[in-house]
């Protein structure tokens, strides 16, 4: 009896673009479950139309809940996350699957593949820098963390689930598959404009996800790394009184009363810069070889 699959359908006021995305879902996996996330408009009524298995939470609890929702009731040994707002096409459902059986961890599509174009450009802009931060803080190469359509076994959804409510779950997932070496494979796959209102708040959300990345970044640094990065910062610092404290006085006084100022200024910016660039490489390889213990633990 071969694998079975299961495709977890988030659905928070999805009315314009759910029936879409079950109709074209129907038929490459074996299950679709749709999670009602407390939807105020008629997505639940339009879903219960289709075969499909439907839950609902009574009120709006985030995407994060009903993804965990979905899991917990389904029965495939392969599980499929995607957005019910038809961005995602289901024709590369397969291709998923297919690279799970050959022995991926973590399958990831990739909208920076050519699709995109759709992405708006703040959002794109957003979506670059976190996932170049992933990327760092993993160890690997990924060129789009936050991306929600992505595959991985049930039975290891204990490992990669993470501490988030919200659109950091995808990158904080991303990076425990890299930092538990993990194979990810990533999918260029077409990315459509979505139907419906986005729920999405570019600056808060996108301030949000960034405070996230940045506290696992910190908590992932060396601790020499570490070491060496605060004091650096320290130099920057007081460069920076320095040459403030030059402006100050070529503006005030038409001259500098202290002529040393903007050469310890130059000086202490140019050391930070080289520690830090120093501390940057250290921790690299300190993770590298983290992720080869890993991988060596793991093929035991």
């Amino acid at each position: 009896m071969g694998e079975r699959t299961s495709l977890i359908l988030p659905a928070y006021n999805e009315e314009e673009g759910i029936s879409l995305v079950i109709e074209e879902c129907l038929g490459k996996v074996d299950e679709i479950i749709v999670v009602d996330d407390g939807s105020t408009d008629r997505t639940y009524e339009i879903a219960s139309k289709y075969p499909v298995k439907l839950y609902r939470h009574e009120r709006n609890m985030g995407k994060v809940a009903a993804i965990r929702t979905g899991i917990e009731q389904a029965t495939g040994d392969i599980i499929i996350l995607m957005d019910a707002d038809y961005t995602y096409p289901a024709k590369y459902i397969p291709i998923f699957v297919e690279e799970i059986k050959r022995g991926a961890d973590l399958v990831l599509g990739s909208r920076f593949g050519g699709g995109e174009s759709n992405i708006p450009l703040l959002n794109r802009l957003g979506n670059r820098i976190f996932s170049i931060i992933a990327s760092y803080i993993g160890c690997v190469n990924i060129t789009d963390a936050q991306t929600g359509y992505r595959a991985f076994r049930k039975e290891k959804f204990s490992e990669l689930d993470v501490d988030a409510k919200g659109l950091e779950f995808e990158t904080k997932m991303t990076v425990r598959a890299a930092k538990l070496g993990y194979r990810i494979v990533e999918i260029p796959i077409e990315y459509r404009k979505r139907i419906g209102k986005s729920k999405l708040r570019r600056f808060r959300d996108g301030l949000k996800m960034f405070t996230s990345l940045f506290s696992v970044a910190v908590h992932e640094t060396s601790l020499l790394a570490k070491m060496i990065i605060i004091p650096s910062l320290l130099f920057i610092f007081v460069g920076l009184i320095a040459g403030f404290i030059s402006i100050y006085e070529k503006f005030k006084y038409g001259i500098l009363k202290h002529e040393y100022y903007p050469l310890i200024t130059t000086f202490l910016i140019l050391v930070a810069i080289q520690l830090i660039s120093i501390s940057l490489i250290i921790d690299y390889l300190a993770k590298k070889l983290d992720r080869i213990e890993y991988e060596l633990r793991r093929g035991k």
